[in-house]
């Protein structure tokens, strides 16, 4: 393993591998901002190690520093999710840093709004890549770690969006949105008897840079659609997901969760 120029020892690599041991790890896809940020914090306040994984390693490098400033373990992840052989040299390498994977969040997304016409077959396949197939991987990457353990939690990060009908979102967001709902309840059945719980979330319009590029007037629409009327905060999807990853949530598995300030109630 490669730091700075050298190599590990073995010694030093099994002695890192002992610190860490009695610690939970977690793996935080879209790790670098919005939800996925929040979550690493969160997770990182409740004693965790984390993972930060993100397209971009700039982003990674500084919400590790932040999880470090609280106290944990972190490993800045850059990865692009939709690769194969990207997803498994990361995973791998958590595993080499930390010889475990306990946690595993499929935050990762891409937005796009628009209607059918506006959608090409390029941004179809570029969004079911990030947003669907990327959790695919990491989950088939992880669930042999967790295996290892017979135990483990995963939670996929959908949307309102993919439970309902959407107010701005393309049909491809939506599709991947719902397929994320889809997976987790396959995955929760198949995996139950491992002892790894698989569950998701689903928020409605939360204040994140993938809102950012929308107008004054839409994120107004947004925010009426709540009966709370206000978009909700990265940190309160965050506290959701901690919950569904924690023992408190030891009896749940293939749930959604919504966190929508009440957009969509069933």
């Amino acid at each position: 393993m490669d730091r700075g120029g050298s190599t590990l020892s073995l010694a030093e690599a099994r002695l890192r591998r002992s610190v860490s041991s009695a610690v939970s790890v977690a793996i935080v896809t879209g790790g670098g901002s919005g939800i996925g940020r929040a979550t690493c914090l969160e997770l990182a306040r409740r004693g965790l190690a984390v993972a930060v994984a993100d397209l971009a390693s700039e982003r990674a490098e500084a919400v590790a520093a932040e999880a470090r400033a609280l106290g944990a373990q972190a490993l800045p992840l850059p990865v692009n999710v939709a690769s194969s052989e990207g997803v498994r040299r990361s995973v791998a390498a958590v595993g080499e840093r930390f010889g475990r994977v306990d946690v595993l969040v499929n935050g990762a997304g891409i937005y796009q709004t628009g209607k059918i016409g506006e959608i090409s077959e390029e941004d179809w396949e570029r969004v079911l890549a990030v947003n669907l197939k990327g959790a695919f991987l990491f989950c088939k990457e992880v669930v042999p770690w967790m295996q290892r353990r017979r135990s483990g939690a995963i939670v996929n990060v959908s949307s309102v969006s993919g439970r309902t009908k959407s107010l701005l979102a393309g049909a491809n967001y939506v599709a991947s949105k719902a397929g994320i709902i889809g997976l987790t309840m396959c995955l929760a059945s198949q995996l139950a008897a491992d002892g790894i719980r698989v569950n998701c979330v689903a928020p409605g319009s939360i204040d994140t840079p993938m809102v950012a590029d929308l107008t004054p007037a839409e994120r107004v629409a947004l925010a009426e659609r709540s009966p709370l009327g206000r978009l909700g905060e990265p940190e309160e999807v965050a506290a959701a997901i901690a919950f569904l990853v924690s023992p408190a949530a030891s009896y749940i598995t293939g749930e959604t969760l919504n966190v929508n300030g009440g957009a969509f109630m069933v």
